[in-house]
């Protein structure tokens, strides 16, 4: 038993890069620690309002959800037997609510009874994630799994921590919901809880097991020693997959990436660039690694490269300088700087586009699709003058 115990903690804790995609930035989350921090010393803890905008609201531009526009709605209504409830924000991508989110007070403890309010809340309109905050707390729902609060909690982030936990905030990210990963993410944070919840029930396992592995290595003769060493080794093991769970892992705080309008490319050296069309799962590939692959083009002297976001996005969104293109590969193994796992849409003979470092960025005012009929099948040439000017995708 012991060997399992220690390779599994050792799987947890090794494992971090595979939680979700880098969203969040450290200036951003730092940023909303001091909000929370300077609110908290205000007489203004026990408006509801004056928690939504102070905290909650920065809250959710952190997490990449538009506030101005209709992809945050609030008030939302909805319909329980004859009468009309609301809920303070509904999340919507693709003109369908896929987050509610319940705001309390700040001062106000959190209740299971608001738990359950917002859970049926979600269960009534089809919505599968709702969160309920107070500004200090915030608790993370899945309706389809239950009615009740204990039924449903995915997750319970204490926002005063932060950046600890995070890895769980990030689970109600714009970009986690919009590519699915919230589910997966939320299928190994129950995978978890119930692997400390096991420990914590079969600590007297543990125990034993660690005292037999010792007593044969040292002996008989210190047996009480020893066992007082296995308990606090057993206490230790609890202990190390809690801090895991609340640790914030580095890859899930992106590098900041530069936002700049189309206006700033001016100034340029004239050139041609490659725009690779891309789902928006893709873009993460992009930070990741600095590169875009694998594509199927003949040149390998192209200045710049842009990224069209497929929906709800539909627009050219980031643009980079290339510093290389590689030779059509010719296998896997090729790619040395790709992890295994990002190599599913690999093909012989297509090539990867590497960026200069610290030229990838971000634009302000994103080239939009007109109609369904310009939107990019495969990737097109155009040059830097048409990408700055452009009124729409077509007319590159």
């Amino acid at each position: 038993m012991l060997e399992s115990v220690l390779l599994f903690c050792k799987s947890y804790r090794f494992s971090w890069d595979l939680i979700l995609p880098a969203t969040l930035s450290i200036k951003g989350i730092n940023d909303i620690a001091l909000r929370i921090d300077d609110f908290s010393k205000t007489n203004l803890t026990s408006s509801e309002a004056n928690t939504k905008k102070r905290i909650i609201e920065p809250l959710l531009e952190l997490l990449n959800w538009d506030t101005r526009s209709n992809e945050v709605l609030l008030e939302y209504p909805i319909r329980i037997g004859s009468t009309t409830k609301y809920v303070d924000y509904a999340l919507v991508l693709e003109d369908k609510p896929v987050v509610f989110v319940e705001a309390k007070p700040f001062d106000v403890t959190l209740s299971e009874d608001d738990s359950s309010q917002i859970i049926s809340y979600g269960r009534v309109e089809d919505v599968q994630w709702v969160v309920l905050t107070n500004g200090r707390a915030l608790k993370v729902f899945d309706t389809k799994i239950g009615k009740t609060e204990r039924e449903c909690l995915v997750t319970e982030v204490d926002l005063k921590k932060l950046p600890m936990q995070a890895e769980n905030l990030n689970l109600i990210s714009r970009e986690s919901v919009l590519t699915g990963e919230i589910e997966a993410a939320a299928k190994r944070l129950a995978a978890t809880k119930s692997a400390i919840q096991n420990l914590k029930e079969r600590q007297k396992e543990v125990v034993e097991e660690f005292t037999k592995i010792i007593l044969k290595i040292t002996g008989t003769e210190v047996k009480n020693r020893v066992e007082n060493i296995s308990k606090q080794l057993a206490d230790e093991a609890v202990k190390l997959f809690e801090q895991q769970v609340e640790t914030a892992p580095k890859q899930i705080l992106e590098k900041e990436i530069q936002t700049i309008t189309r206006q700033n490319l001016v100034d340029r050296q004239a050139g041609e660039v490659v725009v690779c069309p891309s789902k928006v799962e893709g873009v993460a590939f992009l930070k990741k690694y600095n590169a875009w692959g694998f594509v199927a083009m003949s040149k390998r002297h192209v200045p710049y490269f842009a990224l069209y976001v497929g929906k709800p996005e539909s627009s050219i969104l980031y643009f980079g300088e290339v510093e290389s293109i590689t030779q059509p590969l010719t296998s896997k193994e090729n790619l040395v700087k790709i992890q295994e796992k990002d190599k599913e849409t690999f093909e012989s003979g297509k090539r990867v586009i590497h960026l200069k470092p610290g030229t990838l960025v971000k634009l302000v005012d994103p080239i939009p699709l007109k109609n369904r009929k310009q939107a990019l099948r495969g990737l097109r040439y155009t040059t830097l003058k048409k990408l700055v000017q452009a009124n729409d995708v077509g007319e590159l």
